[in-house]
């Protein structure tokens, strides 16, 4: 159950991310868009020669051009939706990774987030749960716990001191990539509450993610 709910959700995150990147396609990344993928393509090409094929995986070495680029997301849309619904549910984790994969090399710097590498990831990991192996359960547990410990440890490391002394969250809502309605009313709390959170935080990261290898109570816990 746990999984066949799993794979539902995912088709709508590959649906949503094949949207997302379907309707800026062309300025980002087509043949007048600010970094054009033939032109990257044809660069790669030049300097990597034949190791570009291996170096570089992506479908777009068949054909660049806008038509292609909105026909991989428009695929990619398709097939989520028949993730989505349990339809050709192998089928279409191979493709929703082969396309999405395409994407990420072809979107450059606009798609290097660590959504995207965590979308990949998990639709790897997907094509294989179907087969309920525990070696899948397994790895996306190690999956969920360098996520989270290894969010922890970057804040840790990256010598800022507003983690040292709590108050990362003073300037969060006002920085973040893509603030919610809700950030404004967040960066104006009391001063001791985002402290609070912020310890919050880093407790949840790099403490919690240890409760995974637990008992399963335990991990009820943890994910709660």
């Amino acid at each position: 159950l746990t999984s066949w709910l799993f794979l539902r959700l995912l088709g709508l995150i590959y649906l949503s991310a094949f949207i997302s990147f379907g309707v800026q396609v062309t300025g980002l990344v087509g043949a007048h868009g600010i970094l054009p993928v033939s032109l990257f393509l044809q660069s790669a090409r030049d300097q990597l020669g034949g190791a570009a094929w291996f170096n570089i995986p992506t479908v777009f070495w068949l054909a660049s051009n806008d038509l292609f680029l909105n026909l991989v997301c428009i695929t990619g849309a398709v097939f989520s939706l028949l993730l989505t619904f349990n339809i050709l549910c192998r089928t279409s984790l191979i493709v929703n990774y082969i396309l999405y994969l395409s994407l990420f090399y072809a979107g450059q710097v606009f798609m290097q987030f660590q959504w995207d590498l965590l979308l990949l990831e998990c639709g790897f990991l997907a094509i294989f749960l179907t087969g309920k192996s525990k070696i899948i359960i397994g790895l996306y547990r190690w999956l969920v716990f360098r996520f989270m410990f290894l969010g922890g440890l970057v804040k840790i490391f990256s010598g800022d001191p507003s983690w040292d002394n709590l108050t990362a969250l003073h300037y969060h809502f006002e920085t973040q990539p893509l603030p919610t309605p809700l950030a404004w009313y967040a960066h104006h709390l009391p001063d001791p509450v985002l402290a609070s959170l912020t310890a919050a935080t880093l407790i949840i990261e790099l403490m919690m993610p240890f409760l995974i290898i637990m008992p399963r109570n335990i991990r009820f816990f943890a994910g709660f």
